[in-house]
């Protein structure tokens, strides 16, 4: 049984979240996301990080029907 930590680095939240290092500093700029910092680590708070990604509208698709040969 694996937990979620409370909080992670900027490079763990990637791998938790799928999202790009570029994607999540743009996100903690819009405050969309929190963060702690720890020295010179940013300490993103998991919890709040993977609402906010639950937040976000449902991707849609449009597929093309293939061409009559």
């Amino acid at each position: 049984m694996t937990t979620t930590p409370e909080y992670s680095a900027i490079t763990d939240w990637c791998q938790i979240s799928g999202m790009t290092r570029t994607a999540t500093y743009y996100a903690l700029a819009r405050g969309e996301l929190r963060a702690k910092k720890c020295g010179r680590r940013v300490l993103i708070h998991v919890p709040t990080g993977l609402a906010y990604i639950d937040a976000l509208p449902d991707a849609t698709f449009n597929i093309k029907a293939p061409k009559a040969a």
